[in-house]
């Protein structure tokens, strides 16, 4: 990412990562809770008008029941008012005939349908107009009251029919609440699959804000885990993130300067024991060609020991200058095809003694006669391996180098049958300085520097070097050169 795309995503971060965690989940409640409001609020309005359908039908069906009771009230008190021609009826004539009005006019502002209201208008009119015949004041003779029964029975037709046609818009009505219901159920379930990836989009950015500079904080983490002190790139994130990416930095800046005072100190150390120890040596080649005297037994014996801790000094420090050399030269040597056998034979021919004190035998088997490598890097790579797997190997034990051809590389093993290297220790075999807890009683303490030199080799070239598990063999080596495309 560049300088400017980098300024501009972190515009969009807050100073906290707090605040950036509050906001992720304000933002994700916000659709949600939005979304459950206008779920509330719609099923609120439905449950009101499931109740005024409910009021209102009900009230409906009443006053119509009630109408064709009163319709026939005023049919008993006209009955009783004309056919018994007593005057003290008319009071209550004049009271079903009102009462019967009364419920006309209370219905008349309940219906809201055409075919209803029309029923309603035409028993109104009916019954206005019976009633007028009806109205106290003249008697009528049996005969005319009589007559007026086929009118009777259309005012309760009328009644019956209202009754009819109320009933069929309370249906009508409660279709329409059903479809109502059936709308709001679909747009609930629409505004639900509609918040889902709403809301999971909202999650993936946030959680990509979020994660983005934890990943960067932990690749930074994991690049000075791998000694690798280049700059670490930029983080990008909260201004707390940010702060702390800095202080990874002079971490990183800090463990440099420690690395270049560590290898100024040894390439001055180093330096500084090869002159006396190349007077020393002299000194104990004199003595060994008695140019300065006979020698018993037990002074030869002496020189022996003084040669031998001269030349494992010698190796200590050429194994420094080695370490020093290969982890600051960035260059690549150049690499030749090299004959295995012949490499492996000039190795043991230096390792002879060692082989024959301790009566070790090594096994060939170079499937791969050719590797490409540098003459120089592949002996010293060898005589590392093939110097730890003497010091670890058992009195009479066997050591095995073989090689075998991949696509693009050439696998080279050393196994061994010493003790073995524990789980806990194979990410830290290769560390500059790193000897295991268990080393061999009989052996001379090395410099924990051997692998680390393999490893830094391995490196220049391009390959690679681990910790393999091949039984029966205890430990194994193996080593992964590149072929030259």
């Amino acid at each position: 990412m560049n300088s400017s795309a980098a300024r501009i995503l972190r515009g969009y971060y807050p100073r906290s990562f707090t605040i950036l965690v509050i906001v992720a989940m304000g933002v994700l409640i916000v659709p949600l809770a939005s979304g459950l409001i206008n779920a509330v609020h719609v099923l609120q309005g439905v449950a009101e008008t499931q109740r005024q359908f409910s009021r209102s039908s009900l009230a409906v069906t009443r006053d119509v029941r009630q109408i064709a009771e009163s319709v026939s009230q005023l049919q008993r008190a006209a009955g009783q008012y004309h056919l018994l021609k007593d005057a003290e009826f008319g009071p209550a004539l004049r009271m079903r005939f009102e009462e019967l009005q009364t419920r006309l006019a209370r219905i008349d502002a309940l219906l809201v349908d055409a075919q209803s209201r029309t029923t309603l208008a035409a028993l109104q009119a009916r019954g206005r107009g019976l009633y007028g015949k009806l109205k106290p004041g003249a008697f009528l003779d049996n005969a005319s009251f009589r007559a007026l029964d086929p009118e009777f029975d259309a005012l309760h037709a009328g009644a019956k029919a209202l009754l009819a046609d109320a009933d069929a818009a309370v249906q009508r009505e409660q279709q329409a609440l059903e479809a109502t219901l059936q709308d709001t159920r679909r747009r609930l379930i629409v505004l639900a699959l509609a918040l889902i990836p709403l809301t999971l989009l909202l999650a993936g950015v946030f959680s990509w804000l979020i994660n983005r500079p934890i990943k960067q904080l932990k690749a930074s983490i994991q690049q000075l885990g791998q000694a690798d002190l280049s700059p670490l790139p930029a983080i990008v994130g909260p201004q707390d993130i940010v702060d702390l990416g800095r202080e990874i930095d002079w971490l990183r800046q800090r463990l440099q300067a420690l690395e270049e005072q560590k290898m100024r100190f040894l390439r001055h150390v180093s330096h500084e024991l090869k002159t006396p120890l190349a007077s020393l040596r002299e000194g104990v080649a004199l003595l060994n060609d008695e140019l300065a005297g006979s020698l018993n037994a037990r002074q030869r014996s002496i020189v022996g020991i003084m040669d031998s801790s001269g030349r494992d000094l010698q190796k200590r420090i050429e194994d420094l200058i080695h370490y020093r050399g290969m982890v600051h030269d960035a260059t690549l040597p150049p690499v030749a095809p090299q004959a295995l056998a012949e490499v492996v034979a000039g190795v043991l021919a230096r390792q002879r003694l060692a082989l024959e004190a301790r009566g070790i035998v090594v096994e060939t088997q170079l499937a791969a006669p050719t590797l490409h490598a540098d003459r120089r890097q592949l002996e010293t790579v060898l005589d590392n391996l093939l110097s730890n797997a003497i010091r670890f190997s058992p009195e009479g034990g066997r050591i095995r180098v073989s090689s075998a051809a991949t696509a693009q590389a050439v696998e080279l093993a050393v196994c061994d049958q010493g003790s073995g290297i524990p789980a806990a220790e194979r990410s830290r075999v290769f560390e500059p300085f790193f000897q295991g807890a268990s080393q061999p009683a009989s052996a001379v303490k090395g410099s924990g520097l051997g692998l680390s030199i393999v490893r830094e080799a391995l490196r220049a070239a391009g390959g690679s070097v681990e910790v393999a598990d091949c039984p029966p063999w205890s430990t194994c080596i193996r080593l992964t050169w590149p072929v030259p495309q």
